[in-house]
């Protein structure tokens, strides 16, 4: 039985008023004189009851309210009794209660957790009961509203576990008994603690005997004690000995006080029995019971400090004129380590504030503000020589007494700094999104452009033989292929670029970067070169890899805005039991600089997403997590060395792989050969890209028709089914998957080519996760490598 349980059922008995005649304490005298029933007697047990107890009638007006159920309203008791429910709790928390109330009104217990907006103290939690109260015909008459405000155990995250079991074992170890007698002192009521301590079933009470209970060496003075309680008709105390159901003697205090009918003769009383064992032991004088009182008191303050100071806001109670009454210990970075100390103080004045002064006028505003009945909230940064910025939003609400004048204010403060670092780093990741979105467009059109360029050259070269001809061809085409680098390049920056993993050969592919590196460098920078001498295949993206490189060779010149040294190192080398990288044969490629180095905190951070040492603008912080996310999707890793003050190595690991390099795409010049006179139906909305490859298809002997978007070439794959579709994907209206799924629905296993500005598209892989794709701009031989490795059925492009 836990303490409110027990109140709970104390203030039952004394709210009914039931006809009755019963002890009061433990026992009772049936020759008690008459005197005028006390209403602040009752009152008075049920004022000190700690949580909000009222009754209400059929009607669900108030009948009955304690001091704490007209605190927790807002309003003088006088102004609760009489009211409805409706008008107090308002038509919304009313309707949400109905069917509880209707319930409890058909004789149903009934308790519920809610939680909702209260009108001075902000969003509050309780836990509520409703007990049905019947009368002599067995109808309900009243209900019992008790609650318990649980509000800061909610607020409390990390201290509730232990504030709610604290609270069980308060409660377990105060059971409080309580009980409604006739002048027979048979029971009308008891409490589920009264029957937990008998040991007796609800249908036994009525006819139980409690001087059974009592203490022989105890009997004589408690009946004596209870004849004279009984006899003066006022509220008496009795101490002594009883046995509870298991056999232990218990140390119980009893307070009753007698009840009166409706025409002022005494028809009972009504007690409530204390356990007080543990304070009886621990004192042998009267005075023990206030020093159990004072003990509960300074655990139940201790409870509430604990909660108080385990938030993670800055607490603090002010009087009206800003000096602190009250505040919790909460440690943080910006606040000074001594909070107590501000005790008595101003705010502003208060050893962290002084800390601040710039902050000053603004606190004594917003004090005056909330002095005057107002709110005032606002978001402050609090910095400091040597140490992060903190950002808090602050808040002063007044607190109110019950004549409605301010009496306290009450001052919050809380640590926004993670919320501000998320905003921003939202905010820069929508900027790069729509950044993103904005090159990847340009670079699929200029892809398109590319691809006419290209392919317009290759026909060139194929249909003249003046040797400068030639060589401007081959100049142009060369010109064009670096166009489709820096195209690659923006795909990656707005990542809609599928890495295209293949056998590359690290140290080849370094030293064809050194005219670039050159270049981006710049002559302060002197530039050394210690390569494989035999390089070995890796798996990698040749263009991811490349940027990569020329994001750590940026990162190296701005870390030596003096100048100084960078050296370009690939060796060979077999690793073993590495916790982040398969046993093997692994190519590690190392980019060292002699600049202003790390310190461990930035070490430790250089590979998060947007995180940036750079100024405001000239830096994304995506340089460093875009080369660690390349070494890993190519089964390898990233690592950093550095010292502050002694430069930054990056380590980049890549498995070696079996294959060969892949063979360029330059191969020999395409000569007119017998396609087998193999349809082919070429879709694509630009004429021009469209015109080079039926072109290109046409010398190499296929049979070429040309649609020009997803409805033209639906219908020529009506009038004849061809061997081949070359579709292009981004295309207005029907786009190339739309066009794939409808070609697939007529004829499953069509053979279908996709060349497309942008190399990754889940839609195609999902609508045709077997067929090729082939990335713009192509040249010639790549085209026909991949018409003719989708029409044998293997993936050439």
């Amino acid at each position: 039985m836990t303490l409110p349980q027990a109140a709970k059922a104390a203030t039952v008995g004394a709210m009914t008023g039931d006809e009755g005649a019963g002890g009061k304490g433990v026992a009772n005298s049936p020759g008690a004189a008459m005197e005028p029933f006390s209403a602040s007697q009752i009152l008075a047990v049920a004022d000190a009851l700690p949580m909000p107890i009222a009754v209400v009638d059929r009607n669900l007006r108030y009948r009955f309210a304690n001091a704490m159920m007209a605190s927790f309203f807002d309003l003088p008791r006088s102004a609760l009794i009489g009211r409805s429910m409706r008008e107090i709790l308002g038509d919304e928390m009313f309707a949400n209660r109905s069917a509880l109330l209707a319930a409890a009104l058909g004789g149903q217990r009934q308790w519920f957790a809610s939680e909702f907006e209260h009108r001075s103290r902000g969003l509050l939690a309780v836990q509520s009961e409703y007990i049905p109260q019947t009368g002599s015909s067995g109808e309900v008459e009243s209900i019992v509203v008790i609650i318990q405000d649980v509000t800061e155990q909610r607020v409390a995250e990390r201290a509730l576990k232990e504030s709610e079991a604290r609270f069980r074992r308060i409660a377990d170890f105060a059971p409080v008994l309580m009980w409604v007698t006739r002048l027979d002192r048979s029971r009308d009521f008891v409490n589920q603690a009264y029957l937990d301590f008998a040991g007796l079933r609800p249908d036994e009470v009525h006819r139980h005997d409690w001087k059974a209970w009592i203490h022989p060496d105890d009997f004589a003075r408690i009946a004596q004690e209870s004849l004279a309680g009984e006899a003066s008709r006022q509220p008496f105390t009795l101490e002594g000995r009883f046995r509870r159901a298991d056999g232990a003697w218990r140390w119980l205090r009893s307070v009753s006080s007698p009840r009166y009918g409706p025409d002022g003769e005494l028809v009972g009383f009504i007690g409530a029995g204390f356990d007080i064992t543990v304070a009886k032991e621990a004192e042998l004088e009267l005075r023990r019971q206030v020093a159990a009182q004072t003990a509960e008191l300074g655990e139940n303050e201790a409870r509430l400090r604990g909660i108080f100071d385990s938030v993670r806001e800055i607490i603090a109670l002010l009087k009206p004129d800003g000096t602190v009454v009250q505040l919790n210990r909460t440690q943080s970075d910006w606040r000074d380590p001594r909070p107590e100390q501000a005790v008595g103080q101003k705010i502003w004045d208060s050893p962290t504030m002084t800390l601040f002064p710039e902050h000053h006028e603004l606190l004594v505003d917003a004090v005056a503000v909330a002095a005057r009945g107002g709110e005032f909230s606002r978001q402050i940064e609090m910095a400091r020589d040597g140490q992060a910025t903190a950002h808090l939003d602050i808040s002063l609400r007044p607190v109110a007494g019950e004549d409605g004048a301010v009496t306290y204010i009450l001052f919050e403060a809380r640590d926004i700094t993670e919320l501000k670092a998320a905003q921003e780093q939202l905010r820069q990741s929508q900027k790069m999104e729509a950044l993103g979105q904005l090159t990847g467009g340009i670079a699929h059109d200029f892809n398109n452009l590319l691809t006419v360029v290209v392919g317009g050259l290759d026909l060139i070269k194929k249909r003249v033989e003046d040797p400068r001809l030639l060589r401007y061809a081959s100049n142009a085409l060369e010109a064009a292929e670096r166009g489709a680098r820096l195209t690659a390049q923006l795909l990656a920056f707005s990542r809609v670029q599928r890495l295209e993993v293949k056998p590359v050969k690290v140290a080849p592919l370094i030293e064809n970067m050194r005219p670039l590196l050159r270049n981006v460098l710049g002559p302060g920078i002197v530039k050394n070169f210690d390569l494989d001498g035999d390089p070995v295949t890796v798996m990698a993206d040749p263009t991811q890899l490349e940027l990569a490189v020329l994001n750590l060779a940026i990162n190296a010149r701005d870390a030596m805005p003096e100048g100084g040294r960078l050296l370009f190192r690939s060796v060979q080398l077999t690793v073993r039991g590495d916790s982040e990288l398969e046993d093997g044969d692994y190519v590690e490629l190392s980019i060292a600089d002699s600049g202003t180095g790390m310190s461990e905190e930035v070490k430790a951070r250089a590979f998060d997403p947007f995180f940036t040492t750079k100024e405001v603008g000239k830096g994304t912080g995506l340089g460093l997590s875009m080369v660690y996310g390349v070494a890993r999707q190519s089964g390898g890793t990233a690592r950093i060395e550095s010292v502050a003050g002694e430069g930054t190595t990056v380590r980049l690991y890549f498995r070696r792989s079996e294959e060969d390099e892949a063979i360029s795409a330059d191969g020999p010049r395409l000569e007119a050969r017998d396609g087998n006179q193999a349809r082919v139906l070429v879709v694509d909305d630009d004429a021009d890209v469209r015109h080079f490859i039926a072109v290109t298809l046409d010398d190499l002997g296929y049979a070429v028709r040309e649609a020009g978007d997803g409805p033209a070439a639906l219908d020529a794959f009506e009038q004849e089914a061809p061997d081949l579709v070359v579709l292009d994907f981004a295309m207005p209206g029907m786009n190339g998957a739309e066009v794939a799924k409808a070609l697939l629905g007529r004829r499953p296993g069509q053979p279908i080519l996709f060349v497309s500005g942008y190399s990754d598209t889940e839609e195609i892989r999902r609508v045709a996760p077997a067929a090729p794709l082939l990335a713009k701009p192509f040249r010639s031989q790549a085209l026909d490598a991949a018409v003719r490795g989708a029409l044998d059925g293997t993936v050439a492009a």
